[in-house]
């Protein structure tokens, strides 16, 4: 699907919700919708808005990126406003000369809205759209499969390539610098996430950062890992052991190991996001561990490496062949640490395909 594809899909929601335009302030929706990728510096700095009606398309920049904007964002005008994105998206669409605007309220700055309201005056009403464009972006398309595809193979190279080089007295910080550097070096644009690398008992917590402690013997490290690849997000983890594990270790991998399998074998177009979390749960839930498995067994991934659909106990969204899914399982015991297996999955007509190729079970030799 080329940008005027998308541009024409956008334009038969807005005909649906009675929109004459919308102002599109995500990074990612940007990115979808134009090709414009720019330079986005976090919190509050952003490259640019999307400004489209029925019959324009405009992007919103600055001049440190109007020629790049010129470059990718083929078919789009491109609006010179210096820092002001807002006021330069309000100016546009005087120009078009709209009544029903559309803005992405999940990914706006509220001084932005305040700027639009007041610039644009009490003619124009401003309607939140929810996650509009993110539900245009749950199916992917061939294309945009092979980009994931190719985001994928190079996650896995690295983390192959790292593994080797595990070894007692390794600090998390070095393993996850080292794991960044191998991303690169088999083809990766850049990290989809930051690595996390947590060891022992820094297992139990499922969003970590890594720190100075030193590996061990005997005991888990998850590895959370994604690559960028051409605007495309991977997502890997694998939980591994240096040596011989403990019983606990042994019991809590495999229970986890049977979640995720079973989830893999038994996720259906269809099904619901709770139904397909209900497999893995299901499975922990009678091995006695229900209180531990914390997270939602999934997420979409794309050019986020988080999107819908959600496969999550609260979740009804139906899953449709060409949504990619993560399934990662996990089980997480404050004091010991924690296990979790995740792969990625394109959901097909008869059940699902999955990208990841590195091995569920790695045993490294101590040394």
């Amino acid at each position: 699907m080329n940008t005027a594809e998308r541009l024409a899909r956008l334009r038969e929601r807005l005909r649906e919700q009675e929109l004459d335009a919308i102002v599109i302030t995500h990074p990612s929706n940007r990115f979808w919708l134009s090709g414009f990728t720019g330079e986005d510096i976090p919190p509050n700095e952003s490259a640019g808005h999307l400004v489209i009606s029925h019959s324009a398309a405009v992007v919103v920049t600055s001049r440190l990126n109007s020629v790049l904007a010129q470059q990718e964002a083929i078919g789009f005008e491109v609006f010179d406003r210096e820092r002001d994105f807002a006021r330069g998206d309000a100016l546009v669409l005087q120009e078009m000369g709209v009544r029903r605007v559309g803005f992405e309220d999940r990914a706006i700055l509220y001084r932005d809205v305040q700027v639009l309201r007041e610039t644009l005056g009490p003619a124009v009403e401003l309607i939140a759209v929810g996650t509009l464009v993110d539900d245009l972006r749950a199916r992917k398309t061939p294309d945009e499969l092979e980009r994931i595809r190719q985001a994928q193979a190079v996650t896995d190279a690295a983390f192959q390539a790292v593994l080797a080089e595990l070894r007692p007295g390794l600090s998390e910080r070095a393993v996850a610098l080292r794991l960044e550097q191998a991303l690169v070096e088999a083809g990766a644009d850049g990290i989809a996430f930051p690595i996390a690398v947590a060891s022992g008992p820094h297992g139990a917590l499922p969003h970590y950062r890594p720190t100075q402690r030193r590996l061990s013997t005997g005991e888990p490290i998850v590895i959370d890992m994604g690559a960028i690849v051409a605007g495309y997000c991977a997502d890997l983890t694998r939980t591994v052991w240096i040596g011989q594990p403990d019983q606990q270790l042994e019991r809590i991998f495999s229970i986890v190991l049977a979640a995720l399998e079973a989830a893999e074998a038994g996720i259906r177009p269809g099904m619901t996001g709770r139904e397909a979390d209900a497999l893995a749960r299901q499975v922990i839930a009678e091995a006695g561990y229900g209180d531990a498995f914390t997270h939602s067994l999934g997420h979409g991934v794309g050019v986020r490496v988080h999107e819908a659909p959600a496969l999550s106990p609260a979740s009804d969204q139906i899953l449709e062949p060409g949504h990619v899914v993560t399934i990662e399982p996990g089980i997480y015991v404050p004091g010991w640490g924690g296990v979790r297996i995740e792969d990625l999955a394109v959901i097909r007509e008869s059940g699902i395909e999955v990208l990841t190729r590195t091995p569920k079970r790695i045993d490294l030799a101590g040394s």
